[in-house]
């Protein structure tokens, strides 16, 4: 059975470290309770009204029905662990489409919050929710274990790489690099990181200036378990890379929290960072900081999309996964500094998956798979990854 560590009912293990996993559950309960959703605006007569744009030639005939039965719905309720920043491109591309579907939210949660707030509710009489968004990738295991996704195939389907339905009813919209984000202030110009070798050895240069200097993601965080163990499980020499490295770092929970100690100059440089988080706040800073790929290998966790099987605007819904999929939404993807997969897609200055591949090499960028991982394994690598921290 999977984990339940990321999940509901999670627990602290015996004698490991208790109080921080404690801190971790604390935060996303509380996120649970207290993030709002964020709204486009009520629906107008006109709108409800407007005509809808033509579907794809390649969407079937029946998705008229789908596009009719929305207007009757009008809403969409997300919930999601992705910045307001980031959707707001999505959802105004979204609603220029459907332009009677101008009643969506989507809360900004952690990433366990999304799927416990979800399991919550559910279990307690039913949720408004009507999907789910998340990079959590152990945490989308335990979902698919529950059979909670409609059962809903895109037409979009057969345009994009076989591993875009990642499980089923769950949808891969943007494939998000890791990166490295570091103060150009605090940092000489010649220490400017290009990757985790890089970093490593930039800290071993001087260890009493840069220990507890550097940030990292917690891998008892779900997104910080998919960095951390992608990064040492796909690239060469990664626990070797680690083994350098982690002792002169220190262990936080949260993306926004490893970029304001950046920001701040407490931390020079933090690692396993999203790059739907760190490169827009790079390219808003300033020229205060700076991000880089990892030059000797890049993870990337994807972000995907589920339609609940209780979604109470379950058309709506469907409209919107198929927008996220298509050439035009993946561009309003890219818009929001997420990284769209889709081939082809125009967009300005945000690298596609395409364009990592092509700068760093295919076989330096490393998709992280949304696999079951068995609580044992979970364990054995947090001790090994606590233990090279020191």
């Amino acid at each position: 059975m999977f984990s339940t560590r990321f999940g509901p009912g999670a627990a602290p293990a015996p004698d490991r470290r208790p109080s921080r996993r404690s801190v971790l559950r604390g935060a996303a309960a509380l996120g649970a309770l207290t993030a709002a959703g964020s709204t486009l605006g009520g629906c107008t007569t006109t709108d409800a009204n407007a005509a809808a744009q033509p579907n794809p030639a390649y969407y079937p005939p029946a998705y008229d029905k789908i596009v009719e039965a929305s207007r009757r719905e009008k809403k969409l309720l997300i919930y999601s662990n992705t910045s307001q920043t980031a959707w707001q491109p999505i959802f105004d591309a979204f609603t220029g489409r459907y332009p009677w579907l101008t009643d969506i939210r989507a809360t900004n949660l952690g990433s366990s919050a999304v799927y416990e707030r979800y399991y919550s509710e559910a279990a307690t009489g039913g949720s408004p929710a009507d999907l789910l968004v998340s990079n959590g990738g152990p945490l989308w295991g335990d979902y698919a274990e529950r059979e909670i996704a409609a059962d809903y195939s895109s037409p979009e389907k057969d345009h994009l790489p076989d591993w875009a339905e990642v499980m089923p009813g769950v949808w891969i919209f943007s494939t998000d690099p890791v990166v490295v984000l570091y103060n150009r202030k605090t940092l000489d110009e010649s220490r400017y990181p290009t990757g985790l070798v890089s970093l490593a050895e930039t800290a071993e240069s001087k260890p009493s200036r840069f220990r507890g200097k550097i940030g990292v993601y917690d891998p008892t965080n779900a997104y910080g378990y998919s960095t951390n163990q992608g990064y040492t499980s796909t690239v060469t020499g990664g626990w070797e890379t680690f083994g350098r490295l982690l002792p002169f770092a220190r262990a936080d929970h949260s993306s926004g929290t490893l970029v304001e100690k950046v920001v701040s100059g407490e931390y020079d440089a933090s690692f396993n960072l999203s790059g739907g988080v760190a490169v827009p706040a790079a390219e808003g800073s300033g020229g205060l900081l700076g991000w880089s790929y990892c030059a000797e290998g890049t993870v990337v966790v994807p972000r995907a999309a589920s339609i609940v099987r209780t979604a109470p605007h379950a058309n709506a819904a469907r409209l919107f996964v198929d927008f996220l999929l298509s050439a035009e939404g993946q561009a309003a993807v890219a818009k929001g500094g997420l990284t769209p997969y889709r081939e082809g897609v125009k967009q300005d200055d945000t690298d596609s998956l395409q364009d990592i591949q092509r700068k760093l090499g295919a076989d330096r960028v490393h998709l992280y798979p949304y696999t079951e991982v068995p609580e044992k394994t979970q364990d054995a690598y947090v001790e090994r990854w606590e233990k090279a921290m020191g």
